[in-house]
């Protein structure tokens, strides 16, 4: 499977009064239907724009939007979501828990290791500490996005097509044309973040799906390091080599040479537009058949407010469109 992701929003608090719906977007393409669907939005770009040229999600009109989220789901694509409403967030837990999380990268240090590993994390701390609000926010929601996308879209492919399982190929929009110093570190980071994840929420498989192709990704021994969760009486461990799923194909790429990206951008773009009442129906109507839910629903909103200030009340504007996609989503590995 091909998984192409791109954010939309600026991820800042707003001015008072107002929303901002910010989020991370993940499109799931089958590697091998990849060409057709690239083909056929370039032929969509085309009678709309005379061009073949990158078009903004931000900019398509109704029309446009229910051709892409028909294009997409002829070609068997699958979309995952995270998104904070900005508004409803406070500066002062943000940062806070920002600095929290750049502690635990060197709070297990001991003599016991080298200067090098010790120089090297606390290089990453630092890196980790000065990464500006919105990007931090990114990559809190970039790494809950990716949890969800090694949970559910393993599910999906075993029960349908088990090859596409075997490969988890991720293109990231790229910040700027060479790679930065804030996606070095989370590149870096992204396996123990997302570790950190599984141990906190495990995944679940399926007895009869077919798991020939992603077994090499499955570790036949649990590693002495790391806790071992509670699971249910009955229930086996699964521990996931996130190296193999993570870094045996991981780019930071160009949008404008990307059909996959640019189509990344579209569909996380309707989303946002969708829940704030910046796109109207029915142009939207069938996003959902895109989306998957498991234990919670396919839209799950991150919050980082405080506890004496918990009015959520601005939630209820999205509650429409929410309602409209999760009774268009399925199970995942349905």
């Amino acid at each position: 499977m091909l998984i192409f992701i791109d954010e939309t929003g600026p991820f800042i608090v707003p001015a008072s009064g107002s929303r901002s719906l910010c989020s991370v977007g993940a499109l799931i393409v089958p590697e091998h239907r990849y060409r057709a669907l690239a083909a056929a939005y370039i032929n969509l770009k085309i009678k709309w724009t005379g061009s073949s040229s990158e078009i903004k999600g931000s900019t398509l009109i109704e029309n446009q939007v229910s051709a892409a989220i028909d294009c997409l789901l002829d070609h068997g694509c699958l979309f995952f979501v995270c998104a904070t409403e900005m508004s409803l967030n406070s500066q002062k837990v943000m940062d806070s828990y920002q600095k929290t999380q750049g502690e635990y990268l060197t709070i297990e240090l001991s003599d016991s290791h080298s200067e090098a590993v010790r120089k090297e994390a606390f290089r990453l701390r630092g890196i980790f500490e000065r990464m500006p609000s919105p990007l931090f926010i990114q990559t809190v929601l970039l790494t809950d996005l990716i949890k969800k996308v090694i949970d559910q879209a393993a599910l999906h492919f075993v029960m349908k097509d088990a090859a596409e399982a075997g490969k988890f190929g991720w293109v990231i929009d790229a910040k700027d044309k060479r790679k930065t110093e804030f996606e070095t570190a989370w590149e870096l980071m992204a396996g123990g973040l997302v570790q950190s994840r599984c141990l906190e929420s495990p995944g679940i498989a399926y007895e009869e799906g077919d798991y020939s192709s992603f077994q090499k990704f499955i570790l036949t021994q649990w590693p002495d390091h790391l806790p071992r969760p509670s699971v249910r009486p009955g229930g086996q461990i699964m521990m996931l080599n996130l190296k193999r799923i993570l870094y045996e194909s991981m780019t930071f790429a160009d949008s404008t040479a990307s059909e996959g990206l640019q189509l990344a951008d579209v569909v996380t773009n309707v989303f946002r537009r969708a829940l704030m009442g910046r796109l109207q129906r029915p142009s939207y109507d069938r996003l959902g058949e895109l989306m998957r839910g498991l234990k919670d629903g396919p839209v799950v909103m991150h919050y980082f407010g405080e506890l004496e200030n918990q009015d959520r009340s601005s939630f209820n504007d999205y509650t429409a469109a929410v309602r409209l996609i999760e009774s268009k989503a399925r199970l995942a590995g349905s």
